[in-house]
């Protein structure tokens, strides 16, 4: 049934994703205005090249921002409405939110009064394509072709297939199927190769991304490999070398 041109089963829906906004106490209130204060004078700061300011004052306000972010942040937990932080965010941070220098930063502190304004503001994505399978293409001089590698992202990394070679498991480097796979085959390949498919994996954890979006960043980096091999020197002096 449909009231005003809306299913009456997607008002739930529509609730569940519309922003939750905290009631807060008048202390907290308060907390969160004062913090408001010294969270806008440190992005002026930064705005002005660091200029607005001397570093006393911005060592002091940004102390000053920590303690009440912290004060804010436990008075919340105690409410039962604990901030939740993105993943990458405590990584980064290199400390748990409970820890008052998690706050010594302006970006936890702009989560903070995000999540008060929106309860999911910083949930993270759905991972999306663990599991899901690609395909990578890969020039080899040795053969004269591309040869196509199959991809499967797994929880703890890649496995990787080639076409009568076995099945590796590797890290999210792609360690050590790729590699292997690769020098099996004479490739001349970038270096820092692994390193891309690491931030691909993180990437794809984070934010959620799709498997179209996985797939074309894989292309991305066989046509990185196929140019890198296509463009090594193999004939003249270094016939013979690979």
């Amino acid at each position: 049934m449909r009231q005003k041109g809306i299913l009456i089963g997607e008002c739930e829906n529509w609730r569940n994703i519309m922003p939750k906004k905290l009631k807060l106490t008048e202390f907290q209130t308060n907390l969160k205005s004062e913090l408001e204060i010294l969270y806008n004078q440190i992005w002026q700061y930064i705005e002005s090249d660091q200029r607005s300011l001397s570093d006393d004052d911005a060592n002091r306000i940004y102390n000053e921002m920590a303690k009440k972010a912290h004060e804010l942040h436990m008075s919340l937990k105690d409410s039962g409405h604990e901030p939740k932080h993105h993943k990458y965010m405590i990584e980064n941070r290199g400390c748990k939110p409970e820890d008052e220098r998690f706050y010594e930063h302006v970006h936890p502190v702009q989560d903070l009064l995000a999540f008060i304004e929106n309860v999911h503001a910083n949930d993270d994505p759905k991972d999306r394509t663990i599991g899901k399978t690609f395909t990578m293409k890969v020039f080899t001089k040795r053969w004269g072709h591309y040869d196509q590698y199959e991809i499967t992202r797994t929880d703890k990394g890649w496995d990787i297939k080639g076409l009568v070679a076995p099945r590796y498991s590797c890290n999210k480097m792609m360690k050590p199927g790729l590699n292997k796979l690769l020098e099996h085959d004479s490739v001349c390949y970038p270096k820092q190769v692994n390193i891309f498919f690491e931030w691909l994996w993180d990437k794809a954890a984070e934010d959620g991304l799709t498997k179209a979006e996985v797939q074309k960043a894989i292309n991305k980096l066989g046509n990185w490999i196929s140019e890198c091999e296509k463009n090594a020197p193999r004939e003249g002096v270094f016939e013979g070398l690979i």
